[in-house]
């Protein structure tokens, strides 16, 4: 084959490569809130939330960005720093936790406003002592997986790209609650994405 040949075959093979790798999911924002678990009536209507101060949960919400018309299973996993607050009666040695969970969503379809939540029920948060929102927790990472690789890893607040900080302490994990095991399913099943049933969900690193 002639050189100029071989070349150009060259590139375009880099070229599809590369596109390829490209990422098909992208994590465009997180945020965290404190909130008042829903109720329910004997007809499953929803109630307005009463106020109660002792009992907020905490909930942290990864909102994608998808371009496949369908993806069939996202794998979404959180970490959120949780420090303990002046009222706590136990912590750790260093006043705060890393929680960790990894969420399984099942045909996501194409969008900008595809959200995946995790909870920390009220009890738990009441546990920690928080005080403000952004004291009790100040920063959430988020890494997403499709097909087994790696698309797109955000914080809640601005951190440097190499500020991996649940690989400098153990994760805590079995405390953050997905979709199905909190109070805000089936009302708000519409609203968040379809979380692959218990049993489901490979491993990811």
């Amino acid at each position: 084959m002639p050189t100029r040949l071989l070349l150009i075959a060259c590139c375009l093979t880099v070229a599809v490569a590369a596109r390829a790798q490209q990422p098909v999911i992208q994590i465009k924002k997180i945020e965290t809130t404190l909130e008042s678990a829903p109720k329910y009536q004997a007809s499953v209507q929803v109630q307005k939330p009463q106020p109660d101060s002792n009992r907020k949960w905490l909930v942290v919400e990864a909102e994608l960005e998808t371009q496949p018309d369908w993806c069939e299973e996202i794998q979404v996993r959180f970490y959120v720093v949780a420090n303990y607050g002046p009222q706590a009666r136990e912590r750790s040695p260093d006043g705060f936790d890393i929680l960790s969970a990894n969420v399984a969503v099942v045909n996501v379809p194409k969008g900008r406003k595809n959200i995946v939540p995790v909870f920390l029920d009220a009890n738990t948060v009441r546990k920690y002592g928080a005080g403000a929102k952004e004291q009790f927790v100040p920063q959430v990472a988020v890494v997403v997986y499709y097909k087994g690789v790696l698309q797109d890893t955000q914080w809640m607040t601005n951190a440097r790209r190499g500020d991996r900080f649940w690989e400098q302490k153990q994760p805590i994990g079995g405390v953050l609650l997905n979709l199905l095991q909190s109070p805000w399913w089936p009302a708000f099943s519409e609203h968040y994405e379809q979380v692959k049933p218990s049993g489901g969900g490979a491993a990811v690193p």
